[in-house]
């Protein structure tokens, strides 16, 4: 007898019965190693789709257990995630695949992106209307708006033109400006996009006039450095000058320029400046030291202001190894033509070069002058020097210069400290003549370079150059301290300070060097930074003071090095050991230490 068929049905129910009976099964948990990304070349499109990724924003402890199921809802956020993250930069028909690869419980996803062609602008509708739409500066501004016809439609660029408009416009005095019109059209089948801007500018602001609070000079002082009349059109360069006009001063300790349109409806802007007073006098004492000229104290007075035309008075004494020096100056604020000083100032000073004694008195009298990045000056200089002369058996001489020196310095720089791109030139012009009261006649000019470049963020190379020339029918008469020397700190590093120049044996049978007419200096460094403090660098310097341009007077001094680099709260100090390679280095090495700006 066979046993009837059991019913196929009956089979899936008493499974469906007994797993109803057992406990249910743990879901498995993943750990999420990693999300890559490819398929795109450029840093910042990169940069926005990682963090438009949803599974990118997950935590560690969410990346530490990841369920399947949200693990598979994640991955099908990707696609949009993609879009969101490339629209910016014009972007608008992206695919994007996942692969994703297990080892165990550990997962990494892989997302391959297809960015394809992106929107380009086709149309450019941008105007201004109102006051500003016969006002150059914004006319020509918004001609090189981006993006511009034929480029993606890169939304950073919009933005960031949009919001150039309305800063120019503020800049400029049109304070009720408003934008009517910012719309973008985009065809994604045509893969074209038109743009509408439209400003609505109303009228242009005038500047009023300034007025100024809490300062202790006279009417009429500071009222000079304001270079508008009331009633010009409001820029707020102009307002930006006046405040560091002010601070150039070094008057006050607070500057506080408030240039605000009224609230009564008006179109003129008053300035309103509020000053703080500084501290009036400053007195300053010192150790110095440098590898140039020994250890040394100094000391100093500066009083501010003396009286409330704004007068000012400096003083410092130096006393050091190998040399001391005093200087006294007084300071009258000029503003006609250039913002500047009047300056009638006195000096006393003691300098050795090698084994000649120089003592020096010098008078001048000054007017400064800062024209856009330069600094002018035009002095006339009353110099008297006493020196040991070697050509007559180290008997004292003396001379007696007058004459007039014209200098101008400029300097371009990201940082004041520490530049990572910046430059540098200062020339000097001085001459004398017998006819004005100078010993002999002379005309001698000088020029310094400095140019520095940054390598990434670590690496910087530095070049320096130095030219200088005399011209003089009577040199040997010519005063030590104004000669030509190179070697020292900031020259031939490896020799020491005016170590290289001409020399003249005396009477004595003494080597001496005298200087030269003309001076060659360049160097060449390359800085590498190991932490952002601490770094390192090597360098090689060249020079000679000569004179005569020929192979028996012009010899090219080499040295070369290696230092420490330290950037202090301070300013960079800068350790270097260098060894002289020519025939004027004195010693086999030699440690030099300076502290201050590159430029």
């Amino acid at each position: 007898m066979t046993s009837p068929r059991q019913p196929a049905s009956l089979l899936p129910a008493s499974l469906l019965a007994l797993s109803l009976m057992l406990p249910a099964l743990p879901a498995v948990a993943l750990e999420l190693r990693g999300v890559e990304v490819r398929g795109l070349e450029d840093e910042a499109e990169l940069a926005n789709v990682r963090a438009a990724l949803s599974l990118v924003a997950l935590d560690a402890r969410q990346r530490a257990d990841v369920g399947e199921g949200q693990l598979d809802y994640l991955l099908r956020q990707v696609p949009g995630d993609v879009a969101r993250g490339l629209e910016p930069f014009g972007y608008y028909d992206t695919r994007a695949e996942t692969d994703v690869r297990r080892n165990g419980e550990a997962v990494t996803v892989i997302v391959t992106v297809r960015a394809g062609e992106p929107v380009r602008v086709d149309e450019r509708d941008i105007q201004v209307t109102g006051e500003a739409g016969a006002d150059e500066a914004i006319t020509r501004r918004l001609r090189w708006l981006r993006p511009r016809k034929g480029e993606p439609l890169r939304h950073d660029l919009y933005e960031a033109s949009k919001a150039s408009i309305d800063a120019l416009l503020r800049e400029r005095g049109y304070f009720n400006a408003r934008l009517q019109t910012h719309r973008v059209e985009v065809d994604r089948g045509e893969g074209l996009a038109d743009i509408f801007l439209t400003w609505e500018s109303g009228e242009r602001y005038r500047l009023g006039e300034a007025s100024f609070s809490g300062h202790p000079f006279r009417d009429g002082l500071l009222e000079k450095l304001v270079d508008w009349e009331p009633g010009t059109p409001y820029h707020q360069s102009r307002v930006v000058d006046l405040q560091q006009r002010l601070a150039a001063l070094d008057y006050f300790a607070g500057i506080d320029v408030r240039a605000e349109p009224p609230e009564d409806g008006g179109s003129t802007v008053p300035v309103d400046v509020r000053l703080t007073p500084a501290k009036r006098s400053i007195y300053s004492a010192g150790l110095r030291y440098s590898t140039d000229k020994g250890a040394g104290v100094t000391g100093g007075l500066e009083r501010r202001w003396l009286n409330d035309r704004g007068h000012k008075l400096l003083a410092n004494v130096e006393l050091a190894q190998r040399g001391n020096e005093a200087n006294v100056a007084y300071r009258i604020p000029a503003f006609a033509w250039l913002d500047g000083w009047y300056t009638a100032s006195a000096s006393l000073r003691q300098d050795p070069i090698d084994f000649i004694d120089s003592e020096v008195l010098e008078v001048v009298g000054s007017r400064s002058g800062q024209l856009g990045d330069w600094t002018l000056v035009a002095g006339l200089h009353f110099r008297r020097e006493r020196f040991d002369d070697p050509t007559t058996g180290n008997a004292l001489a003396y001379s007696t210069l007058v004459y007039p020196q014209l200098s101008a310095s400029w300097r371009v720089a990201d940082d004041p400290l520490y530049p990572r791109r910046g430059h540098s030139l200062h020339v000097e012009l001085r001459g004398g003549h017998t006819g004005i009261g100078s010993d002999i006649d002379f005309l001698q000019a000088r020029a310094e370079a400095n140019w520095v470049r940054s390598l990434g963020w670590r690496n910087r190379i530095l070049l320096r150059a130095e030219l200088g020339t005399t011209l003089s029918d009577d040199f040997d008469a010519f005063p030590p301290l104004l000669r030509f020397y190179a070697g020292g700190d900031q020259s031939v590093r490896g020799y020491g300070h005016r170590d290289i120049g001409e020399h003249f044996v005396g009477f004595d049978n003494r080597d001496y060097i005298i200087g030269g007419r003309h001076l060659v200096v360049a160097s060449v460094e390359f800085e590498r930074m190991f932490t952002r403090e601490w770094g390192g660098a090597v360098f090689v310097d060249a020079g000679d003071a000569f004179d005569d341009f020929n192979s028996e007077s012009f010899d090219m001094q080499l040295g070369v090095g290696v230092g420490v680099r330290w950037r202090s709260p301070v300013g960079p100090v800068r350790l270097d050991l260098a060894h002289g390679l020519g025939d004027d280095a004195r010693d086999t090495l030699r440690l030099h230490l300076t502290i201050g700006p590159d430029l």
